[in-house]
């Protein structure tokens, strides 16, 4: 006899399945396979079954369910066997008495909770560099995970189904961390890349599971994915939930980013619990006025950056293995060598900037986005763009007072190139570029050359801007954690068709192919 719950609800009896009713009988049955051995009251199982809408009479309706469940037990017995499952009245309620080793659910369960143990301060195991324990550790835990065959009660509707949904998925996450990091002790990064993306596909904002992912590329030499990889993870959450990566996955992308091989020691696995997106703001109000304090004159784009080349964009089949070498090839070499800068550190003796090397490296990908721009190579040039805000992003969350200043003019030649328009000064433009911690400038400048390489209509980032502070509910960004990308883009938009009177209503659509 076999019970399984972590997937589709199957009752099986000498290895053929049962008949496990109608979806409200299955609910009836899952109700007490969860809690087996436990009783549970009539009105917890009219709750669980039918929640808030309960019919008028409804225990007569429960009982011809466990009368029918009964039935189906009686299918799984074999003659004469005294510990078959059956379903008892008591005091308290109904109680299913069932052995757990046959309920998958049960057995994940006690396979995880085995590794809790070994883990506890009583035990030999708990030293993590001990070979055989991890050994133990990752096999226990890969023979746990294996019971999954989907979504736990797959099929069935109601709150009590999606709660224990909820509360296993965060189990088996746990779990997967636990065993990625068992994998990594034991030197098996590959492991943890064969298995791991598809459950990244399952849980797109399971940051933990993106942290042991970039680990793994990143211990197996493929740090240039590593990089990719938490670019996406990031502004997925951005746009998902308005939020940035966490502490631990940032110090992860921090060793990455500079090469180092022995990445943050892997805390506890973490409560997984998945962050609420944020509430979406109101449209933005037409017709809005650039803000009072934007001084009005001409930027002088001549001193801002050179003319965008009027050479047509070449489209060519060696583009793709362009960019392929450029990712392989240039950026891994570019990323390793750069440091990232620590607020006590220092450029030349008594300069009092930061190191040369961190700051040149971003100016030198700003650089080669603008070169591949020159020469029609619009994907490539988007590839160094977006690594060079990255590393743009750290170097103002480490220093910006040192590390913000010295960028600002590439910054302002790529959103020059780009097709951000200005209406102030280059000056003024420079100045608020330079000052991440009291201008929201830098965060919506990276939000946006992260999106898009080429915008088919101009973009005025000072309106901009002014429309995102003056949007209900949004505060103005001091990170780019802090920008939401919903009311970002519905900023560009409103400004986009009131000045110019674009005709676009999708943000993807001022992109260009």
């Amino acid at each position: 006899m076999d019970f399984r719950l972590l997937g589709e609800i199957e009752v099986r009896s000498a290895g053929r399945p049962l008949d496990v009713g109608t979806p409200r009988q299955q609910v009836v049955l899952a109700a007490l396979v969860v809690d087996a051995r436990r009783p549970i009251s009539i009105e917890a199982l009219v709750d669980r079954v039918w929640g808030h809408d309960p019919p008028a009479n409804p225990r007569p309706v429960l009982y011809a369910h466990l009368s029918r469940i009964r039935g189906l037990l009686r299918q799984t017995a074999a003659p004469g066997d005294a510990t078959a499952a059956r379903i008892e009245r008591r005091h308290a309620g109904y109680v299913l008495d069932i052995d757990p080793e046959l309920v998958d659910l049960h057995r994940f369960r006690r396979l995880v909770e085995r590794v809790e143990q070994v883990d506890g301060r009583s035990s030999p195991c708990r030293q993590r560099d001990d070979r055989p324990c991890d050994e133990a550790r990752a096999a226990t835990l890969a023979e746990a995970l294996g019971l999954w065959r989907g979504e736990p009660l797959a099929g069935l509707s109601g709150e009590w189904a999606a709660q224990v949904r909820a509360s296993w998925h965060q189990r088996r996450l746990d779990a997967v961390v636990r065993w990625a990091q068992a994998e990594f002790r034991l030197g098996r990064p590959t492991a943890v890349i064969s298995a791991v993306p598809d459950l990244t596909a399952e849980y797109p904002l399971a940051e933990p599971l993106e942290c042991v992912l970039i680990q793994a590329l990143h211990a197996a030499g493929r740090g240039a994915e590593a990089l990719d990889r938490y670019g996406a993870f990031r502004r997925r959450l951005a746009e998902e939930l308005g939020v940035g990566p966490g502490k631990e996955l940032r110090a992860l992308y921090q060793s990455v980013l500079i090469g180092d091989r022995h990445p943050p020691r892997e805390a506890s696995p973490p409560a997984l619990a998945h962050r609420t997106a944020a509430a979406v703001a109101p449209p933005v109000p037409a017709g809005t006025p650039p803000s009072p304090e934007v001084p009005p004159g001409p930027v002088d784009t001549a001193a801002a950056a050179p003319a965008p080349s009027s050479r047509p964009r070449v489209r060519t089949s060696h583009r793709r293995a362009l960019l392929a070498v450029l990712v392989a090839v240039v950026l891994p070499a570019a990323m390793v060598s750069a440091r990232v800068l620590r607020p006590d550190e220092c450029g030349p003796e008594g300069s009092g900037g930061p190191p040369a090397a961190s700051v040149e490296r971003a100016r030198e990908l700003f650089a080669a986005a603008e070169a591949f721009d020159r020469e029609g190579r619009a994907r490539d040039a988007r590839a160094a763009v977006a690594d060079a805000v990255r590393l743009w992003e750290e170097l103002n969350g480490l220093d910006p007072d040192r590390n913000a200043p010295p960028l600002a003019p590439a910054v302002l030649r790529a959103l020059d190139r780009a097709g951000v328009d200005f209406s102030v000064p280059r000056p003024e433009l420079l100045s608020w570029l330079g000052d991440p911690v009291h201008t929201p400038y830098p965060a919506i400048s990276q939000a946006i050359l992260a999106r898009g390489w080429r915008f088919t209509a101009p973009v005025f980032l000072d309106a901009v801007v002014w429309n995102y502070e003056h949007t209900p509910g949004t505060a103005s960004p001091r990170a780019a954690a802090d920008v939401h990308t919903d009311v970002l883009k519905a900023a560009v938009l409103e400004h986009t068709r009131t000045r110019h009177g674009t005709p676009v209503t999708e943000f993807d659509h001022l992109l260009a192919p």
